[in-house]
């Protein structure tokens, strides 16, 4: 049975980024490793960007016309 997305679905989606960022910024990006490794912060900071790349989508197929 395949399952329908609905608009709770992608408001849930959106909340679930949300708290995964939060998460990402108030224990790594505020890390002093993250503050002077760059090697290290580049690729937490691509995912920060990918994270809020999915939710403006998710947000935007969340909208009914």
């Amino acid at each position: 049975m395949k399952e329908i997305l609905d608009d709770f679905h992608y408001h849930e989606m959106l909340d679930r980024i949300h708290v995964i960022a939060c998460n990402i910024e108030d224990h790594l990006v505020q890390h002093p490793v993250f503050k002077l490794d760059k090697e290290i912060s580049k690729p937490i900071e691509d995912a920060l960007f990918n994270l809020a790349e999915a939710y403006q989508i998710t947000a935007q197929r969340g909208i009914k016309e």
